[in-house]
C-alpha cells in the first residue's frame, strides 16, 4: 500500500510566533495560520469560512520565523501531517492533529527580500 503525507496551505498568522527550546537545546516554534475559503451557498450569497492549522517548525529555521514573522505575516508552508498524543492533568487522553513544517517560505515583501524561505536541511 502506498502512503503520502504531505501538506500544503498558505495563509496568514493569527499571532507572532514565540521562541522555545527542548531540553535539548532544539530551536522550535508554533504557528497558528488562518485560512479563509470564500464561496457562494446554495442560495446565492457569498459566505467565508476560516479554518485554523497549527504548525510547528524546528531548529534554524523556527528561530528565522521568529525573527521575520509578525502577526498577520502571510506564509507558505509545506511539510506533513503529524498526530501529537498526551495525558491531560485529570489523566485524558488528548490528541492533536498539525503541521510539522519541513519549509516556511514567507509571502510578504518586506520579509521576502531578507529570507525567502528556510527548509528543514538547514536545521
Amino acid at each position: 500500500m502506498v502512503a503520502l503525507n504531505k501538506v500544503l496551505i498558505a495563509g496568514r498568522l493569527t499571532r507572532k510566533p514565540e521562541l522555545r527550546k527542548t531540553p535539548n537545546g532544539v530551536a522550535v516554534t508554533d504557528l497558528l495560520i488562518a485560512l479563509n475559503r470564500d464561496y457562494v451557498n446554495l442560495f446565492g450569497e457569498r459566505q467565508q469560512e476560516v479554518c485554523f492549522v497549527d504548525v510547528v517548525v524546528w531548529g534554524k529555521q523556527a528561530e528565522v520565523c521568529v525573527q521575520m514573522l509578525e502577526c498577520s505575516s502571510s506564509v507558505l508552508v509545506e511539510g506533513r501531517l503529524q498526530l501529537d498524543v498526551w495525558y491531560a492533568k485529570d489523566g485524558e487522553k488528548r490528541c492533536k492533529l498539525r503541521v510539522a513544517a519541513e519549509r516556511v517560505q514567507f509571502l510578504d515583501k518586506t520579509s521576502v527580500h531578507s529570507h525567502a524561505n528556510v527548509d528543514s536541511a538547514q536545521k
